[in-house]
């Protein structure tokens, strides 16, 4: 009876042996195939594994690809001929070029036919003056004019040697354009030592349909006394003309000799016509 009861205790210890081995082999194969395992690594620390799961990182930087913008050259807006003042002293401080002039560059070409006016306010004057020779330049954000003036001491003449001038400007939208050119006329605005040379409205061509529209301009060179202009010498179209004047006088001198003449043939004949008693 007693070894009966042994066997079956003996059996009854083995099943259950056998039931805990087939439960851990089967729980491990679960942990190995489920997409949602929760693996316990330490009593404090629980690693979730999902195979769908997506980082975004909230500082990431998204950059835009970089634009350039390219403005379209225009014409300035309109205005009005206004004079300004361009004078020039020399290392010593000694006053050598004064101009006064309001200036204006006309082109006129088969593509443009406009004016570019020079601000006096956006401008910027330099130059140098020798005992001979002095240069002015006028400066601005389109171009610049410059002028030579040159001194003779043989004859005491004083005049512009040459114009230059440069332009880069847009007379139509988006039609920017480069001109320059250069008058070197014989003795242009020439003057007396010590005189001043004054025009109210003067032209100079410089090619190529371009010309220098001058208004109110007076100039000198050297031999500058107290800092005003010498006396003034006009250009040739403010001179007075007197050819009229004087025809008109020759025209009436001779009317009043034929009235003259026509009255004493007159009287002439009167006293001719009379016989003494």
């Amino acid at each position: 009876m007693k070894h009966g009861l042994l066997l079956i205790a003996l059996f009854i210890a083995a099943t259950a042996l056998t039931s805990g081995e087939h439960s851990s082999a089967y729980m491990a194969l679960i942990t190995t195939h489920s997409p949602n395992t929760t693996t316990t690594h330490s009593p404090n620390t629980t690693t979730t594994h999902s195979p769908n799961t997506t980082t975004h990182n909230p500082n990431s930087t998204t950059t835009a690809p970089s634009t350039t913008t390219t403005s379209i050259p225009v014409p300035t807006p309109s205005t009005n001929m206004t004079t300004g003042n361009y004078n020039f002293s020399d290392a010593k401080g000694t006053l050598c070029i004064m101009v006064v002039a309001a200036i204006g560059i006309h082109v006129n070409t088969s593509e443009v036919n406009g004016i570019f006016i020079v601000q006096p306010s956006k401008t910027n004057v330099s130059g140098d003056c020798s005992e001979e020779v002095a240069s002015l330049m006028i400066t601005f954000n389109e171009g610049e004019i410059s002028l030579q003036f040159q001194k003779n001491k043989t004859t005491k003449k004083v005049y512009v040697k040459y114009v230059q001038y440069e332009l880069t400007y847009a007379f139509k939208r988006g039609a920017l354009r480069n001109y320059t050119g250069t008058n070197r006329s014989l003795e242009l605005f020439s003057v007396d030592l010590g005189y001043s040379y004054s025009c109210k409205a003067e032209k100079v061509y410089m090619g190529g349909g371009v010309s220098l529209d001058l208004t109110q301009y007076r100039f000198q060179a050297f031999d500058i006394k107290n800092k005003n202009f010498g006396p003034p010498e006009l250009c040739k179209a403010d001179q007075p003309d007197y050819r009229v004047p004087i025809a008109v006088g020759i025209i009436l001198i001779i009317l009043i000799i034929i009235v003259v003449i026509a009255y004493l043939i007159s009287r002439k004949r009167r006293t001719d016509g009379y016989q003494s008693l």
